[in-house]
């Protein structure tokens, strides 16, 4: 789900590329925010008008709009769970590291034959556990915009082709 995984790439680079995705998460929520509002008014029309006319109540427009909605969270649900898996790899990805710089720190212990040896240990340990940090952590945060656009994208697309359809017959 995640475009990249933990400890591979650029930090910075890969940060932007998590801010563009966020930010056209942000633009998908906008446009499916209007398209949702255009479709509700097209829907109430079609039902006030359907008040005069019982037989019009009939309309299978009527009928998909409940139908769509639960298709939509059945692939959003999925898309979900799906990407609740890559979080927790990556929060094992997080915590895997951050023992494997305590143990380089243990076992170089036993190596330390003087204050300038147990400094360079110390700035070694250092450094590996900031880059395993830092990397897992971007790793979590790609992850939750993965996760984030998997869960939106479903509805997105539903409300975005609505809008259009209803437009095209009532517009």
């Amino acid at each position: 789900m995640a475009r990249r995984k933990a400890g591979n790439g650029e930090p910075t680079q890969r940060f932007l590329t998590v801010a563009g995705d966020l930010t056209r998460t942000g633009v998908k929520t906008g446009e499916m925010g209007v398209a949702a509002a255009q479709t509700i008014g097209y829907r109430t029309a079609m039902m006030a008008a359907a008040m005069n006319n019982p037989i019009d109540l009939a309309n299978p427009e009527f009928v998909r709009m409940g139908s769509e909605k639960v298709e939509a969270m059945v692939e959003a649900t999925h898309a979900v769970a799906k990407g609740i898996g890559e979080m927790q790899q990556a929060w094992m990805t997080l915590m895997q590291g951050q023992l494997q710089a305590a143990m380089v720190m243990v076992t170089g212990l036993g190596q330390c034959r003087n204050p300038a040896d147990l400094m360079e240990l110390q700035r070694r340990t250092v450094t590996e556990t900031v880059e395993a940090g830092i990397h897992a952590a971007l790793y979590m945060v790609e992850s939750a915009t993965a996760l984030t656009h998997a869960g939106m994208t479903p509805a997105y697309r539903t409300v975005r082709a609505n809008a259009r359809r209803l437009a095209k017959q009532h517009g």
